[in-house]
Formats: C-alpha cells, structure tokens, sequence
C-alpha cells in the first residue's frame, strides 16, 4: 500500500469477501487499471472481468498462490532483477493529487469513494500520531482489516512513529492476550464488540498485560460500564474518539473517567461547527444540531461524484457528518444521527443496498431497511418488507442476503413483515417511522 502511494499512483482498498455485485459497483467508480488481489478472492474477481467487456485491468498480481496470473513473490523477484521497475522519485501536487479512495456511504445512499489527497494523508497521521501517546520504540496490535480506514490510519500511524506492529488476521481474547504479553504490546486498537469481549473474560489472570498502556476506541456508542470494566482488568488508558472516513479525526475524549458519555473535545487542526440541519445555520452553544467538521485531514469529496460531494461539503468548506450532537464544557456529544446509513461493529451498512436486492426477489412488493439499537455493535439492519406472494418467508430472504451481500450488511436485526412502508409525500421512506415499527 505505501508502494503504491509512493509510486504517486492511487490506492482503493477493497474488502476481500466482497462478492462479485459489490466489487463491481466500486470498480465502475475507480476504473482500476492494477488489481493486487488475495488468492481467496480471486475467484469472484474473474468472473467479474469476464462479464465486464469495459474494465481497465492491465494486470492482476496475486497475494498467495495462483497458476494463471502473477504472483506477489514473483512480481517482487522480477522487480529485483529489473533497475527500470525500480521508483526513486516521484514529483506530487499534495494537496491536488489524490493518495487513497476508501470507501463510504457518506450520509446515504450506495457506497462512494473518498478522496484523500497526500495532504490530507499526511495531516491524517500527524494529527493522530499528536494525542495517540505513541513512543518511538513502542509496540500496536492490530487486528483490524486494512481495508478499513481505522486499520490503515492507525497502522501508518505507528510507522511513521517507528513502533513495531503485530498484525493478526482476526481477534481472539486469549490470542491477544498471548501477543500482549510475547511482544510486551503497548497499544491495541479497540472495537465494541473486542471491549466486550475483554470486559467479561477472566483469562487475564493468566497473562501478563502489564506493557498494555493505552488503546483508542470507537465505531459505535460504548457503555461506561464496559469501559470501567475492561480499565479494571487491564488497567489500559482507554480514549473514545470519534471520526469517520472522510474525516477520520474530528474529537478525542482523554478524560474518559470524567466525561464517559462525550466522544471528545475537538481533534488538533479541527474545527467542529454544530448547524441547524434544515437552514445550515449555526445554533446556540449546547443545543443539538448537524456536526459539521473542518479541517486539513478533511477529504475532497467523492471520486466521480460532484453532486455528492456538493451535498457534503458546504459553501464555508464543512462537511456535514449526518450525525446529531451539542457540545457541552467544551465535551462534543452525539444523541442521533440524520444520515440513513446504518452503523454495525464500525463499518457502514447503507439501506438502500438491501432494499434494491430485496425488491428484486419476486415475491416482495416494498421494503425499507433500518438499523434496530444494539448496546454493544452500535446497529443491527432490519428489513421491513411488504410481500407480494404471501408464501415469501423469511428464510428465503435472509438466504437472498446472505448469496449476495457481505458479512456486516446480513439482517441481523430480522426481517419483519408489514402491510405497507411509511414514505413521504415524495415517495421517499419516512426512515423516522419505519425505524418506530421496527423498534415496536
């Protein structure tokens, strides 16, 4: 990933079990010309480009083991005994030239992808790198899929600091807690679900965590009660923060004991406006209203996408994040959040993805899709649906999901059967009542 930044070409990082539909939809947007693909994908991204007469794929290098394309070993071999594949420099235009595409619903609709530019890459780290209480000479733990935005940062973050990072494919307590105590770990990036987990278990009476120093969380609300639970048992400096892909600081909270509920104060270099969501006016400090958010890290707007990114980013250049908040004592808080998109275990699950695969099985008249509250994954999608046949059932559409969609966007929250979907007079899903019925 570095490689290619440094090449001053552009990175856009995929979720290896995307399946064919999905991965389409992102390469119609970015038009990759190189596809660095895992050997566990490979398949789905063939039978792509063979239905796909208008891709650009020049090259396809793949990470493990393949008899028909190129692999990553042989590529850096061949790389080694070629001086003309070797980059010594490379002349960029860092706040024009564009870095990283990561991928985001924004407030609604499909997945986009977000423009970060070298600029606001390196103000990204720096402004992490600032309050992460880092140690040139310390050690991260990473579990976190680096196709997601927090495992990039933070990973590229401890590097440019100089700390060793322990990489693991997928989280397991007593895993992390045998690599906490091998490799002396003094960082660990937390999720929900992992503060859970680590806030119940009793393995840490075998271990030696003493090294664990401070750990970053976010992703969806955390219970204090999780949090104190998890600071009793390790003794970890936990600090809530809170940001998104297309601003991936805005506030930091690193006085979680006195202020459990906030997310933090303003992020370094950042800018935090609350507006009234209907006149993009400012409102009176503590009231709730839209958090908007400037800043150098702040992203261009979406690839491809100039009306999207006009939704995003107002005429003063703050980006509206579609959540609800107020600062109090100087502490952002959030209460709600305007945007659609439904926000399981940290990665965004937009509704209308659902909605349109569901409306195409021909038993179903009308659905609507919302997030139903969880107390430890933030949101649970759940599928209200109208049927056309009466012997539609629920485990047909649930199997429909899952054939089609990734992991985090299944139907967790169920799928409940209604006599109709409350729109507004525009015909739009009135999001406010579906979410009513789906609660009730």
């Amino acid at each position: 990933m570095m490689g290619v930044i440094s090449c001053g070409a552009i990175i856009s990082l995929y979720n290896p079990s995307y399946n064919k539909r999905e991965m389409q939809h992102i390469f119609e947007i970015t038009k990759p010309k190189i596809l660095i693909v895992s050997d566990i994908s490979i398949g789905t991204v063939r039978r792509l480009l063979e239905n796909d007469q208008n891709n650009h794929v020049q090259k396809i290098i793949v990470v493990g083991k393949s008899d028909e394309y190129e692999t990553w070993d042989e590529a850096i071999a061949s790389s080694k005994e070629n001086e003309e594949n070797w980059v010594s420099t490379c002349k960029i235009l860092p706040k024009q030239d564009l870095a990283f595409l990561p991928h985001s619903s924004g407030t609604t609709g499909l997945s986009k992808c977000v423009m970060h530019t070298h600029f606001s890459m390196v103000a990204t780290i720096l402004s992490t790198w600032h309050l992460s209480g880092y140690n040139r000479g310390d050690t991260l733990y990473n579990e976190r899929p680096m196709f997601h935005v927090s495992g990039f940062i933070m990973v590229l973050t401890a590097l440019q600091g100089g700390l060793k990072v322990i990489m693991d494919e997928e989280f397991e307590v007593e895993k992390a807690l045998t690599a906490i105590q091998k490799y002396k770990v003094n960082h660990f990036l937390l999720v929900p679900p992992i503060l859970l987990q680590m806030s119940q278990t009793e393995l840490h009476q075998k271990y030696d965590t003493s090294s664990w120093k401070t750990s970053i969380t976010g992703g969806a609300s955390i219970p204090p009660t999780i949090l104190r639970d998890v600071i009793d048992r390790f003794s970890p400096h936990i600090s809530p923060a809170y940001g998104m892909t297309e601003c991936f600081n805005i506030s930091w909270n690193n006085q979680g004991k006195s202020f459990t509920n906030s997310v933090g104060s303003a992020f370094v270099n950042t800018e935090i406006m609350i507006v009234d969501p209907n006149t993009g006016e400012e409102v009176i400090s503590g009231e709730d209203g839209e958090i908007c958010v400037r800043g150098p890290h702040m992203t261009r707007g979406y690839y491809g996408n100039t009306k999207a990114t006009m939704r995003a980013i107002n005429k003063n250049g703050f980006l509206r994040t579609g959540d609800i908040g107020h600062i109090a004592n100087g502490m952002l808080y959030i209460v709600g959040r305007l945007k659609e998109i439904i926000k399981y275990n940290s990665y965004q699950v937009p509704p209308a993805e659902i909605e349109n695969l569901l409306l195409r099985h021909p038993g179903v008249k009308d659905a609507g899709v919302v997030g139903v509250p969880d107390p430890v994954r933030g949101e649970l999608p759940k599928a209200l649906v109208v049927r056309k046949v009466q012997s539609v059932t629920t485990e047909e559409l649930q199997k429909l999901i899952k054939s089609e969609l990734v992991d985090y966007k299944q139907l967790r929250g169920g799928i409940q059967f209604v006599s109709k979907i409350p729109k507004s007079k525009l015909g739009k899903i009135d999001r406010k009542e579906l979410k009513k019925l789906a609660i009730k």
